[in-house]
């Protein structure tokens, strides 16, 4: 027998609990959550406990949190299986300190971090999260983020598993970390990435690959930090192929950086896996940083290194990327003790050419000949050094490092300081606005939500109880011509729209619906996938609703009778079984997303939107009752749809799992693009790797074509490239699509079971793609 498990038990249900937490589904109820009679949202202060009911509590409050709210979590340690999820501004989260109140993921199950947050004017405090399968915290695109006192950890020590990063604010702005610890990340203990205006100070970072990594971002001061133990001490980055790139104005003072010298131990493939073992400082093409007053001993390979990004010897074809790091003032540090222990390819090769210990300051030599004024570089953008005490000095001269030049004793790196003596117009204080004025809660979007019905049949979406899916007058069924594939799941589509409204047709995106449209999509499976008529079990019904202020969406879980669905607003997981294309028996547990684990693959420049009723995947026919007929041209005839052309000129998508629908080109992309692109696009929540898989992208580059990932962690799998041409094996895209790995697979919502039709298609697709770069 099938089993619900819900997160949201029907005592919990009531109105209150409503507030903020479902969608208004009904037409008429939808209008009134801004009438007078709608509760007036008042913020406060919620207690936790730890208990086995914790995880649904904290996330059900995390969805109806409004600006205000504070979430006390309690002393205690606190187990979770999934992921948490915020995204509303202006609420702190505390615990009772980094020692006492403890989040721990060790046996995680579902979503790849432990708490995924968004809003502006984030708080989080005195707590810590442990063993998460990938990051621990990450903090997506928001305004004024502070993290004061929190401690992530991987308990076991260096591992490859671990996870990621530890704390991960990206594409954010106005950022203040304090007083934190982070370690075992397989990554970056404290990792900071196409983020501008940044503090990072009175931290340890200890254990991970790279203790503090500061990555395409603009404006950050990391001070009077311990980085101990790391691979890597303090790096600071800039990476081709992200949306915010060349990376600027970075201080970096008063840190103690003390033998960072942890064998290396991150998944092959990421780009921190090639620091050397006994690394203090690192600084790869990011312009003016300034290093000063800092504490640097015992790191065994490279005190302080300043290096271009082409000694990564890694393809890119980003033509607006600057791999040369201009700019760079290093004065006033205590270096010491190190380069006794050379690691790495280049450190044992330069520990052959010039003995041990290496010298303390190095450079790869590497400069933009096209910024050379009278054969130098202008002193702004040069590399200059001063009262670092008995520090040597060496200048690789990489672009002569080679073996031939090495063989005929032509090479002879550098050791002369002279040329690089001098200071540079010290960088400014970053200043941060932290305290924004929290907005009130206003009975607008905020109450989008109370009205919601607690039953689908009251919806009267469907002819009787709706388990023969039948659709109710005024509900228009609908399909797609290539889906989202949820697990092998068998979908109904419907379209209500509001009374006298129509349609507007775009040739690109989803289709421009009126306010007042809902979009209902009932998830199943068949008995006996070979034998439709041996019947289906109803899982869940999820609906979307069109209002003024935008879309909204959540999920009804249909019960076990089959006989309606309630609302869920924590989401929740069905037990289901049944016979597979193959004849053989297959079970899973089928999962049932939280509100905001909806919006994460929903949301588009932070803005909830449907992902498919696009023209193009609609333009083919479907067996009404009357027969069969293209959709649109049935929604044209029934004038349900204005200023739409006739189908035969509207492009067709191509059906992945149909070879006479297009060619395989045509067919993966179609796939990547319905399953992929919501989140890999320039507004999509995977926006910060660059990646994107939109049908309309033609850059090889950003579709994946020798892209070098990032924030991958273990979903590199050991690969160096997204996509490498006639190499499916050596391509990240496969093993993402391949894994049942929690910090790989993709999608990572909704997403248990590999889909092996597509597997093979895009296997075929990377095997028979041109080759038109060699492989290094």
């Amino acid at each position: 027998m099938s089993k619900i498990n819900s997160f949201i038990s029907t005592q919990v249900v009531s109105l209150a609990s409503l507030i903020l937490a479902g969608v208004l589904f009904s037409e008429n109820s939808l209008l009134r959550a801004e009438e007078s009679t709608a509760p007036k949202l008042v913020s406060a202060t919620y207690t936790f406990s730890p208990g086995p009911d914790f995880p649904f509590r904290f996330q059900s409050r995390l969805i109806q949190a409004i600006p205000g709210d504070i979430l006390q979590l309690e002393a205690g340690t606190y187990e979770l299986q999934s992921g948490l999820n915020l995204v509303t501004d202006n609420v702190t989260i505390r615990g009772r300190g980094q020692d006492k109140t403890i989040l721990t993921f060790k046996n995680q199950r579902d979503g790849s971090y432990g708490l995924l947050a968004s809003g502006d004017n984030l708080v989080l405090e005195n707590f810590a999260v442990e063993d998460t399968s990938h990051n621990a915290i990450k903090v997506l695109g928001a305004e004024n983020v502070t993290f004061r006192g929190v401690r992530t950890e991987w308990t076991g020590g260096p591992k490859s598993t671990n996870g990621a990063y530890g704390l991960y604010p990206v594409q954010c702005k106005n950022v203040l970390i304090e007083n934190c610890i982070a370690i075992g990340a397989a990554d970056a203990g404290i990792y900071v990435g196409q983020t501008t205006d940044v503090i990072v100070r009175n931290c340890r970072a200890e254990w991970n690959v790279a203790g503090i990594e500061i990555e395409n971002t603009i404006n950050a001061d990391v001070y009077d930090n311990i980085v101990t133990n790391n691979t890597g001490g303090l790096l600071v980055f800039d990476l081709p192929g992200l949306p915010q790139k060349n990376g600027r104005h970075v201080r970096l003072f008063r840190n103690q950086i003390i033998k960072n010298n942890t064998k290396n131990f991150a998944p092959k493939g990421n780009m921190v896996a090639s620091v050397p073992a006994g690394s203090g400082v690192l600084i790869m093409a990011t312009d003016d940083v300034e290093v000063f007053d800092n504490f640097i001993t015992d790191n065994n390979s490279f005190s302080v290194s300043v290096v271009s990004f082409l000694i990564q010897q890694k393809k890119t074809k980003d033509k607006n990327f600057d791999p040369y790091p201009e700019g760079i003032f290093i004065h006033d540090n205590q270096i010491s003790g190190g380069g006794t222990v050379p690691d790495g390819e280049l450190g044992l090769l330069l520990k052959s050419i010039v003995g041990t210990p290496l010298p303390d300051i190095t450079f790869d030599g590497m400069i933009d000949q096209k910024k050379l004024v009278d054969g130098k570089l202008p002193t702004e953008k040069s590399l200059r050094l001063s009262n670092n005490g008995k520090a040597r000095f060496l200048n690789i001269d990489f672009s002569n490092l080679n073996p031939a030049n090495i063989a005929a004793g032509k090479y002879q790196p550098g050791m002369d300081m002279t040329p690089f003596k001098g200071t540079l117009t010290s960088l400014k204080p970053v200043h941060l606005k932290l305290h924004g004025k929290p907005q009130p809660a206003k009975n607008t979007t905020l109450l989008v939500y109370y009205a919601a019905p607690q039953k689908l049949s009251e919806l009267g979406l469907f002819k009787g109880s709706g388990v023969t899916q039948e659709p109710a007058e005024g509900v228009i069924p609908y399909d797609l011509i290539t889906t989202l594939f949820t697990d092998y799941t068998s979908k109904h589509r419907f379209i209500r729209l509001p009374a006298g409204k129509k349609i507007k047709f775009k040739s690109a995106g989803v289709l421009d619906f009126p306010v007042g449209t809902m979009l209902i999509k009932t998830f199943s499976y068949l008995n006996d996938m070979r034998d439709p008529s041996q019947g289906e079990r109803l899982l869940e019904t999820r609906i979307e609703f069109l209002k003024d202020s935008g879309w909204y969406g959540y999920s009804y879980i249909w019960n076990e009778s089959q006989t309606d669905a309630e609302l869920s607003l924590g989401g929740g997981e069905v037990d289901v079984s049944w016979i597979h294309s193959d004849g053989k028996q297959r079970s899973t547990q089928h999962l049932v997303p939280n509100a905001n684990q909806c919006i994460s693959c929903h949301s588009r420049h932070d803005k909830y939107i449907p992902i498919g009723p696009v023209a193009a995947n609609m333009n083919r026919t479907y067996q009404y009752a009357h027969g069969e007929e293209n959709q649109l041209a049935y929604l044209k005839r029934m004038d349900l749809i204005e200023s739409a052309p006739e189908p035969a000129v509207i492009e067709m998508l191509a059906d992945f799992d149909n070879p006479h629908s297009g060619n395989l080109n045509q067919r993966v992309r179609a796939y990547l693009s319905v399953n992929c692109a919501h989140c890999h696009s320039p507004g999509g929540n995977a926006r910060t790797t660059g990646l994107d898989l939109r049908l309309s992208q033609t850059d090889p580059v950003k579709l994946g074509v020798w892209k070098t990932p990032v924030a991958a962690g273990r979903g590199s799998g050991g690969r160096s490239y997204d996509i490498v041409p006639g190499k499916p094996e050596k391509s990240i895209l496969m093993h993402r699509l391949q894994s049942s790995d929690l910090a790989a697979r993709m999608p990572n919502i909704g997403n248990r079971i590999v889909h092996q039709e597509a597997v093979d298609l895009i296997h075929t697709w990377i095997s028979q793609m041109e080759k038109t770069v060699s492989e290094k």
